[in-house]
């Protein structure tokens, strides 16, 4: 009965991760907690119970839907183009980032990530990626002290 709907196979799959993930994270040192406002351990305890959480609500949601197929016979030449596009897309930005440096290909990434996921908007692509790059720039920068790769221009 488990194994017959991918959403319990999904699920399960997520709880033991998580788990792991818990485990990991209880291991680490506490020496640094007294000397940070936000305890290093935070945010991967965050993702553990996270990913917990979302893997018990696949595993419900699959135990209450009905057996369905995993894949199509043939999947779609678009979504296959554009699934190779977008692994080159992340290979490039990963290439790029400590050359160019955060804001720019982050921003540049995020645009042409949107557009090959068919978003026509480029009002809301543009805001997303500006709101995405702030926010992630002050969490790193201003709030974790963690430097993120300077481009040639020094932002």
């Amino acid at each position: 009965m488990l194994t017959k709907n991918p959403s319990t196979i999904l699920g399960s799959g997520l709880i033991l991760f998580s788990g792991g993930v818990l485990y990991l994270v209880s291991q680490f040192s506490t020496a640094a907690e007294e000397f940070r406002a936000l305890s290093p351990k935070f945010f991967p305890d965050l993702l553990g119970w996270a990913l917990l959480f979302l893997g018990g609500v696949i595993f419900v949601q699959g135990m209450r839907r009905p057996p369905a197929p995993v894949f199509r016979e043939r999947p779609e030449r678009g979504a296959v183009v554009r699934a190779i596009l977008f692994i080159l897309l992340v290979g490039l930005y990963l290439r790029f980032l400590p050359v160019i440096g955060f804001f720019s290909v982050t921003a540049l990434f995020m645009l042409l990530s949107q557009a090959l996921l068919g978003e026509k908007s480029i009002v809301m692509n543009l805001l997303r990626t500006g709101v995405f790059v702030f926010l992630v720039n002050y969490l790193s920068s201003g709030l974790l002290h963690v430097p993120l790769p300077l481009g040639p221009w020094g932002f």
